[in-house]
């Protein structure tokens, strides 16, 4: 069987729909579409049902959704063992994980990464927890690392790596309380800045804020400078990593605040595939997060 139709119809399902799985890929529509045909004719049997809002998997095709992820990694498999040493790290590694670990605690790793394991290709990239543990699932990531209080996936091994610390910040004129913490009612009554949806913590914080003005709307940006930049021009509050703002609260341009007592305490959280097999490339970062990579407290 020629495995690329197997990898045409996971990208179908993932992304439900033939032309958006055939952009991905860099096919044609039409060669996405005699891939399916392919795997129909093959199995005797339709694996996908067509409706107005794109396609889901029939029976047999869901089933065969199991399979097809086992025969692509019984063949990343194979091709890594016969193609190199068995026990060398090498080839690519991809890791999602959110833009704030990205940035502050994966990019400082990369040069240790290199100079370890010379041959292997480490790429980041940013996503939420949902998109990072979906990347996971879906082959398109190797590793991940989320930001949860907790983190519940049968499919997923994970290693928990501590509590990351929030801080909520203002510009140095706010008139927010510094000197206890700040309550629901008066987050709901300032301007607070939010990241995108999906971020954990600051869905966690708009509910709060929901919770004493259920018709507030805090707006939302597409990244953490964007942020702490309105955030230091006396726009609003907002919550970050600490690790995000260290610099700008030595350097006065934030003030910390204290935070609600009822926020979650966040984890940093390393995931792996369960069923997966990993290879030496992958086990060898893998390691190297889980060793040099420690909680901040």
């Amino acid at each position: 069987m020629d495995t690329r139709l197997l990898t045409s119809f996971l990208t179908v399902l993932r992304v439900g729909g033939i032309t958006t799985a055939a952009a991905e890929l860099g096919f044609v529509q039409s060669t996405v579409t005699t891939h399916i045909q392919a795997l129909e004719r093959l199995v005797g049997t339709p694996l996908l049902d067509r409706h107005p809002a794109g396609v889901s998997p029939t029976r047999a095709g869901a089933l065969l959704a199991v399979h097809a992820q086992r025969i692509l990694d019984l063949q990343e498999r194979m091709l890594t063992e016969l193609t190199t040493s068995a026990a060398e790290p090498t080839g690519p590694v991809r890791v999602c994980a959110p833009e704030s670990v990205c940035a502050y605690r994966l990019a400082p790793l990369l040069p240790e990464v290199r100079t370890r394991f010379p041959d292997v290709g480490l790429s980041l990239f940013p996503a939420d927890t949902r998109t990072a543990l979906t990347a996971l699932t879906d082959r398109r990531a190797d590793l991940a690392l989320v930001l949860e209080p907790s983190v519940h996936r049968p499919d997923v091994d994970l290693v928990d790596l501590g509590v990351q610390r929030l801080s909520l910040v203002a510009a140095a004129t706010t008139a927010l309380p510094r000197d206890r913490p700040v309550t629901p009612v008066e987050l709901s009554a300032a301007d607070v800045l939010l990241l995108e949806k999906g971020c954990s913590y600051s869905d966690e914080l708009a509910a709060l804020i929901a919770s004493a003005d259920p018709i507030a709307n805090p707006p939302r940006f597409g990244g953490i400078e964007t942020l702490k930049r309105c955030v230091a021009a006396g726009l609003g509050v907002t919550l970050l990593p600490t690790v995000a703002v260290a610099d700008e609260l030595a350097d006065g341009r934030l003030v910390e605040l204290r935070p609600p007592a009822d926020l979650a305490r966040q984890h940093l959280w390393l995931a792996a595939p369960s069923s997966r097999w990993r290879s030496p490339a992958v086990r060898a970062v893998h390691d190297t997060l889980r060793e040099t990579a420690p909680p901040v407290r």
